[in-house]
């Protein structure tokens, strides 16, 4: 879909005839309603950092129309900031640069956690943009195409 990114009824400001208020909240059901709602608990199998980001997120995701079907992609997320975390932990204690067996930092090395978060991240912001765990991706929702062409004031008044 083109143009102008979609916001969910209850975040619009602006005026909006009932014809549109009407599909954009049919749009919103359809994307939410008959689907088991997220799973309140965190998954045993993620780590505690991994747990603790699960049921930190996952209330605030029963918010938006985020259902158990996304689950996967939850466990993705926090399995990923869980890994961030970690390697972030590694280049609090070791710094920037790598170890050297000695303990020395290696100038001409750089800790490989670095190349870690840097990998992280960009699976946090995927994971997160398919969640709505940023303000771009909360307002987009799916609508239905209107394939209708716009009509003009030629159309209008011949």
């Amino acid at each position: 879909m083109s143009g102008r990114k979609i916001k969910l009824l209850d975040n619009t400001k602006g005026a909006l005839t009932n014809e549109v208020k009407e599909t954009r909240r049919d749009a919103e059901k359809m994307a939410s309603d008959g689907f088991e709602e997220l799973q309140k608990s965190a998954p045993q199998h993620l780590g505690s950092i991994a747990r603790y980001e699960y049921e930190r997120v996952s209330a605030e995701l029963r918010k938006l129309p985020i259902r158990n079907l996304d689950r996967a992609t939850l466990e993705m997320y926090c399995t990923w900031y869980g890994i961030y975390r970690e390697a972030e932990e590694s280049v609090q204690e070791d710094g920037i640069y790598a170890v050297d067996t000695n303990g020395q930092p290696n100038k001409n090395r750089k800790n490989p956690a670095i190349s870690i978060m840097s990998e992280a991240s960009g699976h946090i912001r995927s994971c997160a943009s398919s969640l709505g765990l940023n303000i771009d991706s909360r307002l987009k929702i799916v609508l239905p195409k209107n394939d209708e062409p716009k009509k003009t004031m030629f159309d209008k008044f011949g």
